[in-house]
């Protein structure tokens, strides 16, 4: 017996739909046991043998509670627990409720410790709260009731209290989050809000996140129902602990770290003024050309096959948006987060019971939400509808409807993007599309969005509303992000002109310093940079970067419904490598499994695991994965430096099979009169201590080997960064890392192979020179740590 609370079991017909969903109900329920299980031979379908063992594994002594996507999902699970130990079997229930809904209300529940039959009945609550989506989150301790209901004021007795807020961020996403589980289980309803003012249901995250309740403000509580005290005393002794954060005891209001909306925090960004009355700076530069709005995109009201068919479609595309939105980055894992909102499928319903279709309905809940946040003076408000938006643009995309605002390269290369707010998402493809800077009418210094600008070097100027308006056709716009303004049609356009073109001259010239060759102790020492994109290339080549030491080829195809064919690889590859000139590329193939999801595979969090089939191993058992994606990288490097690398490499047997496959992929070009050109180096990654040991007989079998440092620091340490309870394990300068690092840089000489570093180690200014002086003759780094790491090695 594994544990005391209600286990639960999450089963699909797809796999990274099922891990997806126990990913999404374990961020509500940390301290239960959720298992997804789905997916069958590394297809769609399900299995008697994997389900068998979910159960096994999830075996609880308060019982397991089995959700299902499909109907023969059901069966299945029936006959697996048919198999079972006769009192393993009794203490399972299974649940017809809608898989996404239901595992979070049954996750809830479960975590407050509630048993079997009340985890059942809020699972199945969950279904009869407006019959699917729009009934998600709004069934607790088995009270079915709709969306709408949930949002009502309370007629039963009511208790009040104040309380005071004491951590400076007050109640955003993290916070929220962890109030609705304190609730969860107890039969009261909980409202919060400010006095004098209309409260807000406490299990709505996004409600009671628009409230913008921040440090040094009181929150009035109140509650009605048997459970209202035991509620009351929850919710303000959570509040009074400053929910654990390091600025707990501070009284002033606001703060301009951004809100822990994803499970990761972010780093700070500049100040800016709460209101976007005047524009603000966003990410530095500036940049001139002619303005080009985003898309707006067109889901025009039509009706739809009646309500209960298009609820169905429209939930059906929330469990699987979700799960993919779950299974991905932390930001990915906040968005689905936001599209289980009671607030979006409460307004979606409407839209339903009038006679849209899915796709409208849908659409309207998701603007109309953003657009209300939007509006918030609060920054960490406002900053929360570009979340929503691009969230939600993921349900609609599984609904066949394209939201892509982006205009093509062909209207966007050398302009100014114009847009309300942007998301994460969008920025980057703007970029690539070839966007010079982004003005943003309203936007926020802590939003997604301005992270990913700054990392991707593009100016962003933000609360330009009044500058935008009226924007002529064909307007030109001077956008700096350095100084915060925008102008439009400037009299003095040309001397502007030759002001921005003097600055690109100095910064290429200051690009060209930097990218210039630096050595150690008389070795040249090759500084590249770890990108996944086009823009990442384009971001490289600014830094100063002596070449690409890690193309990571899964982000170029993670969010696909399946792998593009060779054709799709070799034209994406190949525009990568125009961007990168005669630089050297280090193309590592599909690093997939551990923590690195994929939409196109029918991944298993456990087979797939990190212990599991991951990496190399997973495309040595699917051969024409790795065939087309090699024969595309030898296609695609004609006239360039490219070079091939494998991830996860255990054993020699495995470098040998790696490069065997190279041959082959080389030979058959060749037998088919393509143009291709064999890779220049072949090489594998050492991430695991095993193969740190065994570097001299691997390193005989290649040309070189790269050192993934964040992968080898967790499996020597056994300890997940992501793990705040072991993370101080996975400490870099660990006596047992270096002395690994050791043995890979002597194994590697006794093999003949050189040896680079591409993990985070390698842009760390403490152990740059420390791994040079191992014998390291390449580290790879992200693109803005370039200058930096050349600038301390040309000092000595």
């Amino acid at each position: 017996m594994t544990g005391q609370r209600v286990a639960i079991v999450a089963v699909s017909h797809s796999a990274e739909l099922a891990a997806g969903v126990a990913q999404l109900a374990a961020q509500m329920a940390p301290d239960v046991t959720i298992i997804g299980v789905g997916g069958s031979d590394g297809g769609l379908g399900t299995s008697f043998e994997a389900i068998t063992d979910a159960l096994q594994r999830a075996d609880s002594a308060a019982g397991i509670v089995v959700l299902y996507d499909l109907g023969s999902a059901r069966l299945t699970s029936e006959s697996a627990i048919e198999f079972l130990d006769p009192q393993l079997a009794e203490r399972i229930d299974i649940v017809d409720a809608p898989l996404v809904e239901g595992a979070i209300a049954a996750a809830v529940e479960a975590e407050s410790g509630a048993g079997r039959a009340a985890v059942t009945a809020a699972a199945a609550g969950a279904g009869a709260a407006g019959s699917g989506a729009a009934g998600a989150g709004a069934a607790r301790a088995g009270a079915a009731r709709a969306g709408a209901e949930a949002a009502a004021e309370p007629t039963a007795p009511v208790l009040t209290r104040s309380v005071r807020l004491r951590n400076k961020l007050g109640l955003h996403a993290r916070p929220v989050a962890e109030l609705i589980r304190q609730v969860a289980g107890l039969d009261a309803q909980v409202r919060i809000g400010r006095s004098g003012k209309p409260a807000t249901d406490l299990r709505s995250l996004l409600g009671v996140v628009s409230l913008a309740l921040r440090g040094g403000e009181t929150a009035e509580l109140s509650a009605s129902g048997p459970d209202a005290s035991a509620a009351l005393d929850r919710v303000e002794g959570l509040i009074e602990t400053g929910f654990g954060e390091d600025d707990a005891g501070t009284t002033g209001p606001g703060s301009a770290e951004p809100a822990d909306s994803a499970p990761s925090r972010l780093p700070r960004p500049e100040a800016a003024p709460a209101t976007a009355q005047a524009p603000a700076r966003g990410a530095p530069g500036r940049a001139i050309g002619p303005a080009v709005r985003v898309a707006v995109p067109d889901v025009p009201d039509r009706p739809g096959s009646g309500a209960d068919r298009e609820r169905s479609r429209l939930n059906a595309a929330l469990q699987v948006s979700t799960g993919r939105l779950a299974a991905g980055d932390p930001m990915s894992r906040a968005h689905a987060v936001l599209v289980a909102d009671p607030q979006l499928w409460t307004a979606a319903e409407r839209g339903l019971a009038g006679g849209l279709a899915a796709e409208p309905a849908w659409w309207h809940a998701v603007t109309t939400l953003a657009e209300q946040l939007a509006a918030s003076p609060d920054e960490l408000v406002a900053a929360r509808a570009a979340d929503v938006r691009e969230a939600g643009a993921a349900v609609l995309n599984e609904l066949g409807e394209v939201a892509d605002r982006i205009p093509p390269a062909s209207a966007l290369q050398g302009a100014v993007l114009v847009a309300d707010e942007l998301g994460p998402g969008e920025v980057a493809r703007a970029v690539e599309r070839g966007a010079v800077a982004i003005a943003l009418s309203r936007g926020s210094p802590t939003a997604h969005a301005v992270l990913v600008g700054r990392n991707l070097g593009v100016p962003m100027v933000l609360g330009a509303g009044r500058e935008l308006e009226n924007l002529r056709p064909g307007a030109v716009l001077d956008a700096d992000g350095t100084a915060g303004t925008v102008e439009v049609d400037p009299p003095d356009l040309a001397e502007r002109q030759e002001e921005v073109e003097a600055a690109a001259q100095r910064s290429a010239r200051e690009r060209e310093l930097a990218a210039a060759p630096v050595q150690f102790r008389g070795r040249p020492i090759r500084v590249a940079a770890n990108i996944g994109s086009l823009a990442e290339a384009r971001v490289a080549v600014a830094a100063g970067a002596d070449g690409v030491g890690l193309l990571r080829t899964e982000l170029l195809m993670l969010d696909l419904p399946e792998l593009p064919d060779e054709d799709a690889q070799t034209a994406q590859l190949a525009e990568i490598f125009a961007v990168l000139g005669e630089r050297p590329v280090v193309v590592r193939v599909l690093d997939v499994g551990g923590d690195k999801p994929m939409r196109a595979l029918a991944l298993d969090p456990q087979h797939n695991g990190f212990l599991g089939v991951r990496g190399l191993r997973w495309l040595l058992r699917h051969p024409d994965v790795l065939h087309t994606q090699l024969r595309a990288i030898c296609r695609a490097g004609v006239g360039h430096h490219v070079e091939v690398m494998a991830p996860m490499v255990t054993v020699a047997a495995e470098a040998v099979a790696f490069r065997e496959a190279v041959d082959r992929a080389v030979g058959s070009l060749t037998a088919d009169g393509i143009a291709a050109a064999r890779p220049d180096r072949v090489g594998v990654m050492i991430e695991v201590p095993a193969a740190a040991l065994a570097t001299d007989e691997i390193g005989a079998e290649v040309d070189f080997v790269s050192v993934g440092t964040n992968d080898l620091v967790a499996y020597t340490m056994a300890a997940d960064r992501a793990e705040p309870d072991v993370a101080a394990l996975a400490d870099p300068s660990a006596t047992a890392v270096w002395r690994l690092l050791g043995q890979v840089c002597a194994g590697a000489a006794r093999g003949r192979a050189d040896v680079s570093v591409c993990g985070e180690l390698a842009a760390d200014d403490r152990y740059a020179a420390r791994l040079l002086g191992l014998g390291v003759t390449e580290l790879s780094m992200a693109a803005g740590r370039i200058p930096a790491v050349k600038a301390l090695l040309r000092a000595g």
